[in-house]
């Protein structure tokens, strides 16, 4: 990251300003930062009763990053990166893949497995196509799960999906292509059997 794009990144100036000791940036960064902190624990960990505990640890490891941050990137990947860490950790802790809802991406659009003539069905259609999908990603891996995840929600591209994961760019379409694949496979049958009904 160049210094003209750390001083354009507020998250970035914002937590520089903490480290030199301004403890007001530290709580724009938890305004600025914490609907998103909640919505990737939702998508990644579904309706979990422990998503708040959760943001708030994605915080106060955050905090505790003040001394060694380094503004390689944008502020948003250092703390998604963290609260990835954190949901996979209770993923594990769990001994199941978790559940994650994937109905529709932060704009609305289905995600690019969906089948658009599904969709377009109607209303009700849409829901039951959305239940099959939630389904079918929770029987996924985690990080091709949140590789997703962080595409269709967070417009995140090939690079900050690989900063969050801790992967190449290869490796990060790799991972969408065997997601993709997967989803469909899981999908597949699935709606042979609901439409055989």
């Amino acid at each position: 990251m160049t210094a003209g794009e750390r001083h354009e990144d507020r998250g970035v100036r914002w937590m520089l300003a903490f480290q030199a000791g301004d403890d007001a940036a530290f709580e724009e960064l938890v305004r600025e930062y914490s609907q998103f902190v909640f919505a990737l624990l939702r998508r990644l960990l579904g309706p979990a009763e422990e998503i708040e505990d959760l943001a708030q640890e994605s915080f106060v490891r955050l905090y505790r990053a003040r001394e060694r941050y380094r503004p390689v990137g944008r502020l948003s990947t250092f703390l998604y990166r963290i609260t990835y860490n954190l949901a996979l950790n209770r993923i594990r802790d769990r001994g199941r893949q978790g559940a994650a809802s994937l109905s529709s991406s932060r704009d609305g659009a289905p995600l690019e497995v969906l089948d658009p003539r599904e969709a377009a069905r109607s209303p009700s259609d849409a829901t039951i196509w959305s239940d099959r999908v939630h389904r079918g990603l929770q029987q996924l891996p985690e990080n091709q799960r949140a590789a997703l995840v962080l595409q269709h929600f967070d417009g995140f591209d090939l690079q900050q999906i690989g900063d969050v994961l801790g992967c190449s760019d290869k490796a990060v379409k790799s991972l969408l292509h065997r997601a993709r694949e997967n989803l469909r496979q899981i999908l597949t049958p699935m709606m042979d059997a609901e439409d055989g009904l």
